[in-house]
């Protein structure tokens, strides 16, 4: 199957606005449908009040996507994964730089100018929901010793390196206020403040989740041995599927563990990441070719 590249999407993206079939607007909420040549679903932006966005995607893409880009905007993003995953390389960030975004993860990350890789499969439904906060908005609330340390940096105006924060598994907490904004009964101003009131609530949250997780010495798991056995078939299993290894989903099915215990398996007991792992199998497997070939 082809896969789209960045060129091919920004394209297809152009054609479709060439056409007026892109945003539609009502009032401060826009709704912006996928070009079929690309596949099925939609975006919705909400601008809650300046300074702070909403979105949530809702999409299947037909053909897997290779996107290859630079983020421009300095904001502070929160996202709440709900349906699929996908994996990211954010070339140069200390932490973080090579992983996957799962269902029911959600990360808070500052990646101004970063260059950022995303590998989207085919036929597979992507939802997730996007706040966007520009640093002005977070400052109207600043000082406040209760936010995290890397925010009260960032809002100090010292310099720091980009970051991604990924949180594991989401709270209960954070699940009735995701479908109470996906499925909002509300029309017009109501909509807007009921929206702005939970997507607040969910950047509260976060950000105090973040300062609790600081204040907590770190723990390495315990594992299990059946755990670990399934570890290192995992490993196997990426070894021997270099050309056509599985998505994260899908290893973590084979091995029988969830996706967030996989990931956090492989950077504990192995010192990588699932596809850190896949990457240094895929270049020894490179140089091995290459030493064949010099035998002839």
């Amino acid at each position: 199957m082809k896969i789209v590249t960045q060129d091919e999407f920004n394209d297809l993206w152009q054609a479709a606005l060439g056409k007026d079939q892109v945003w539609t607007w009502q009032g401060h909420e826009g709704l912006r449908r996928l070009p079929q040549a690309l596949g099925q679903g939609q975006r919705r932006l909400t601008v809650l009040r300046e300074g702070l966005q909403l979105w949530v995607d809702d999409v299947v893409y037909d053909r897997p996507i290779h996107l290859d880009y630079v983020y421009q905007i300095p904001q502070l993003t929160l996202t709440f994964y709900l349906s699929g995953d996908f994996r990211i390389v954010n070339p140069g960030l200390a932490k973080e730089e090579d992983r996957s975004e799962v269902n029911g993860e959600s990360c808070i990350c500052y990646l101004p100018h970063v260059r950022s890789i995303e590998y989207y499969p085919a036929q597979q439904p992507l939802q997730r929901l996007i706040l966007s906060v520009d640093l002005e908005f977070l400052r109207s609330y600043f000082p406040d010793p209760a936010f995290p340390l890397l925010i009260r940096q960032l809002l100090e105006g010292k310099p720091i390196d980009p970051f991604h924060q990924t949180f594991g598994i989401a709270a209960r907490t954070l699940q009735p206020i995701l479908q109470q904004i996906l499925t909002c009964p509300y029309q017009g101003a109501l909509r807007q403040m009921f929206l702005e009131s939970k997507s607040l609530e969910l950047l509260t949250l976060q950000l105090a989740r973040w300062a609790k997780d600081e204040q907590q010495p770190t723990t390495q798991t315990r594992w299990k041995p059946q755990d670990l056995e399934k570890l290192e078939r995992a490993k196997e299993i990426l070894h021997c599927s270099i050309e056509y290894p599985p998505s994260l989903g899908e290893l973590a099915r084979q091995v029988g563990l969830n996706d967030c215990k996989l990931k956090q398996g492989f950077r504990q007991v192995f010192g990588t990441t699932v596809f850190g792992y896949l990457r240094a199998c895929q270049m020894e497997r490179a140089k091995q070719l290459l030493r064949e070939t010099d035998l002839y």
